[in-house]
């Protein structure tokens, strides 16, 4: 499966992610951990992990095919951090080449926390591919369980480094912490760096704290041997409006990933 390492502890599973079953359909739980938080707010890249692991693994069951994430959408409430998210996908379409999936996630009180909406394709295993792990439904609550969690912030914890933070330019080395069995930059690590970009551009412009609440992400093509750096762009004069951000892999100076994000104030 894409999204689980065949060896090691890689960062994305020291988050803080259980998974159970429910009746044959996978249920995913974060216990928030300061390390995942900015400004008390569980980062909107976490929850993109959810969204992408709890509809990406149910759907990712041939051992000849990788499941790619190709699009990504993210809400969240501004809200602290609560005691537990719960979340639960649901397939919208499912083809031969493609697949649709939402995403809820609710809080321990069974408020709405985010939702979200993925897209995957069905890609064929090439020959000279890295090994496929090959995990039952069944077994991935055992995967995710005692991996150890952060002990730093995730920022530092990823080595995300600012280029140009006005500028929302962060760049982050493509360590085997951050990659998935495919080979490629992890879909929430991703995320992550894209946030951290748009954070950076309007906390300088704004002078004041921000946490992101929306992620639009394209996920265009496999990152190479990196670093991965962001180009960003502010859409609009408002020290709140949307950011562009592009990441771009400087060993082939390619775009690989296409984001666009909002944040809002503190509250």
């Amino acid at each position: 499966m894409t999204d689980i390492a065949s060896q090691g502890m890689p960062l994305p599973s020291r988050l803080g992610v259980t998974a159970r079953l429910e009746d044959g359909h996978l249920v995913l739980g974060l216990e928030p951990q300061p390390e995942t938080f900015h400004h008390g707010v569980v980062r909107a890249s976490v929850i993109s992990y959810l969204v992408d692991v709890v509809a990406g693994v149910p759907l990712d069951n041939d051992p000849d095919f990788w499941t790619l994430t190709t699009d990504m959408t993210v809400r969240a409430r501004p809200l602290p951090a609560p005691g537990q998210i719960s979340t639960v996908g649901s397939v919208l379409r499912r083809g031969k080449r493609s697949a649709t999936c939402l995403v809820e996630l609710t809080s321990d009180g069974g408020e709405p926390y985010a939702t979200g909406a993925i897209g995957f394709a069905r890609i064929p295993r090439k020959e000279g591919d890295p090994p496929k792990p090959r995990v039952a439904l069944e077994e991935f609550p055992d995967i995710l369980r005692g991996p150890g969690t952060l002990t730093r912030p995730l920022r530092q914890e990823a080595g995300i480094e600012v280029v140009d933070a006005a500028g929302g330019t962060v760049q982050v080395e493509l360590t085997s912490d951050l990659l998935n069995p495919a080979g490629t930059l992890q879909g929430a690590m991703v995320a992550l760096v894209a946030e951290a970009a748009a954070e950076d551009l309007l906390e300088a412009r704004s002078g004041s704290p921000v946490v992101v609440t929306d992620l639009d992400l394209r996920y265009l093509q496999k990152t190479h041997l990196g670093p991965v750096r962001t180009r960003s762009r502010l859409l609009g004069t408002g020290p709140l409006d949307p950011v562009q951000v592009e990441l771009v892999d400087l060993s082939t100076d390619q775009v690989t990933t296409l984001v666009y994000v909002r944040a809002v104030a503190v509250p």
